[in-house]
């Protein structure tokens, strides 16, 4: 049975949520709207929705999967599917051949496999091929998202098929696995490089390591589940690995509540390396179709973080908009200052909420 509007009312003015280090006047905000909101006639369940990779955690679970596969070069595509997945070789990535650094990832991947077809892992990990395909393929990746031909509308739907092969389940269980190891690594950088053969040349790439949940946007989910606010998570990575981090993280969002990259499954929910028909890339505005055709109902409450996050932040009618403070350059830095947001801070080095609007660095 639905909470009654005078009783939610009570939850929302007695529950502070003082779990965290909130900026206070957002909290005061959020306090006051989250009153507001439970005071309204219960004709339609409110639903919240929140970004999940930099915002209801710190750091991103596709990115902390996709340097796991580098790692531990734990892939299961083939070099036949890689080469489909690679873009055109026409042109220039950061001023590198494109078609050379093709080849050479298709190359190195295809000395690679057999051990990887076999379980052989740590053997193929001594080939001097592995350093060279784990370096590029890293550069590579975080390049073609710089690139105004690629970009992210590229790089996203990849990194989700690098996944192929494996299962949806095998996938929720890897994202446990990898959140629960990077929640035991030191916040910083690691950085990959080589010589790798003309004409590419010297390539070095630095990644992110550690991970931890925002222990207030963890209370402030349990306190919308608790006023009856339906939850909903959409993110830029892949959906299985979402879901598995979610419920490892024990964030209060059903699976059906999720929504992510997806790709087409084959027999026993296999990944491939197609696309997902009839369903959008979950970026930008795509996940304001999401919202629009797959949840129906407009959010009385959007966090989020990135540029990925601008249109969900922007749609009309929404009560609270939270927009974490990562001091980001672009599209998204044009709201730090739209009075309608509640803008968040962070300290960047340990990734944990300040109360203030503004972030620093350590």
């Amino acid at each position: 049975m639905p909470t009654s509007p005078s009783s939610l009312s009570s939850q929302a003015a007695t529950d502070t949520d003082d779990a965290g280090n909130w900026f206070p006047e957002n909290l005061a905000q959020i306090n006051e709207r989250l009153i507001q909101i439970a005071a309204r006639p219960a004709s339609v369940k409110p639903v919240a929705v929140f970004d999940f990779d930099n915002t209801c955690i710190f750091r991103d679970v596709g990115q902390a999967v996709f340097c796991h596969q580098l790692r531990h070069l734990h892939y299961r595509l083939t070099p036949e599917q890689l080469a489909v997945i690679l873009p055109s070789p026409e042109g220039q990535l950061a001023d590198q051949p494109l078609a050379a650094i093709i080849t050479t990832l298709i190359d190195t991947y295809r000395t690679l496999f057999p051990l990887l077809l076999t379980g052989r892992n740590a053997q193929a990990r001594l080939l001097p091929q592995a350093r060279l395909f784990t370096s590029l393929l890293l550069w590579f990746t975080v390049q073609a998202r710089k690139d105004k031909r690629l970009g992210a509308g590229y790089v996203l739907p990849f990194m989700a098929k690098l996944l192929a092969g494996f299962t949806a389940t095998e996938l929720r269980f890897l994202a446990m696995d990898v959140v629960q190891a990077a929640a035991a690594e030191p916040l910083d950088m690691e950085t990959l490089a080589i010589e790798a053969p003309e004409p590419i040349g010297h390539i070095e790439t630095s990644y992110p390591r550690g991970m931890h949940p925002h222990p207030e946007m963890l209370a402030l989910m349990h306190r919308l589940a608790g006023m009856g606010i339906e939850r909903y998570v959409i993110s830029a990575s892949a959906e299985w690995l979402v879901e598995g981090a979610v419920e490892w993280l024990g964030f209060p969002v059903p699976t059906d509540h999720i929504f992510g990259i997806r790709v087409r499954l084959d027999v026993g929910e296999v990944l491939t390396i197609g696309d997902h028909a009839g369903y959008p890339l979950t970026y930008r505005a795509g996940k304001n179709e999401i919202i629009d055709r797959w949840i129906g109902a407009c959010p009385v409450l959007v966090a989020g973080d990135a540029d990925t996050d601008y249109e969900m932040l922007t749609l009309p009618g929404i009560d609270i908009r939270l927009l974490l403070n990562r001091k980001q350059h672009g599209l998204i830095a044009s709201l730090y200052e739209d009075p309608r947001i509640l803008l968040q801070g962070l300290n960047l080095t340990t990734g944990r909420f300040r109360p203030a609007r503004e972030s620093i660095k350590e």
